[in-house]
């Protein structure tokens, strides 16, 4: 109980400071712990890290979880682990990632109603992956569509092949999930997303996403441009919602 108290004060310090970096970490835990060595001190970080009593929100830049925020997470369908379970059966080795449409629905208005899967896959290995689910789900997978034949060719539960962008995030949880830095990127990158999202919905999505969810900042603009699209996700910000930039 002691112990938890004094972690308790420790947190609600680093708190009070806002934003803190790994040495303003290490310095308010050797205060509390006077023979902390390095390591004690990122074994701590790591720790509270891990359950999410803090969470990266920059380039060496972390912060205390408090009541209002919370880390992202979505309960993926039983169609989407279905089919990250087929690939990584497969293709144990391969980067890729699931965006499901119904993701949005934490966010928007317009709830949607049909899901539609979007498989990013790295290199030029989405052929191989296509093949590989083709027969099980013919007549609603395509392989890099464009946005017309995805209008054409839609069907619920529909299964679409993309090629993943280098550099994308990993999800925090696991690896092919679609965190926030990733989504809120591609919905005003992708030309797919951009056609089946209601675009006049973007600022409240952003909004709601930076409000109630700590966002990795950092790893945000640095897929924003690396999708040449930078300018595009800070034009949905409310500026006075950045915790860094």
């Amino acid at each position: 109980r002691k112990e938890c108290c004094v972690m308790t004060e420790f947190l609600t310090a680093l708190s009070n400071s806002g934003n803190f970096t790994r040495n303003d970490f290490a310095l308010a835990f050797r205060a509390e712990n006077k023979e902390a060595s390095d390591a004690s001190c990122r074994f701590a970080m790591q720790k509270l890290l891990d359950s999410g009593s803090i969470a990266r929100v920059g380039r060496n830049n972390y912060c205390v979880i408090d009541k209002t925020s919370r880390k992202y997470s979505h309960e993926y369908s039983i169609l989407a682990t279905s089919v990250a379970g087929k690939i990584q059966e497969i293709y144990p080795e391969l980067d890729f990632r699931i965006f499901e449409l119904i993701q949005l629905n934490e966010f928007v208005n317009h709830q949607i109603a049909h899901n539609a899967l979007f498989i990013s896959v790295e290199g030029d290995l989405g052929e191989y992956v296509f093949d590989t689910l083709k027969e099980e789900y013919a007549g609603r997978i395509l392989l890099n569509p464009n946005v017309d034949m995805y209008h054409q060719y839609w069907a619920d539960d529909m299964l679409v092949i993309e090629k993943l962008i280098t550099e994308a995030p990993k999800g925090t949880d696991v690896f092919w999930h679609t965190d926030l830095e990733k989504l809120l990127v591609d919905i005003v990158a992708d030309k797919l997303l951009r056609s089946c999202v209601n675009q006049g919905e973007y600022k409240m999505i952003f909004t709601q996403a930076f409000k109630e969810f700590y966002i990795d900042e950092s790893q945000l603009f640095r897929y924003a441009r690396r999708r040449n699209a930078k300018a595009k996700v800070l034009e949905q910000i409310d500026k006075s919602l950045l915790r860094t930039e």
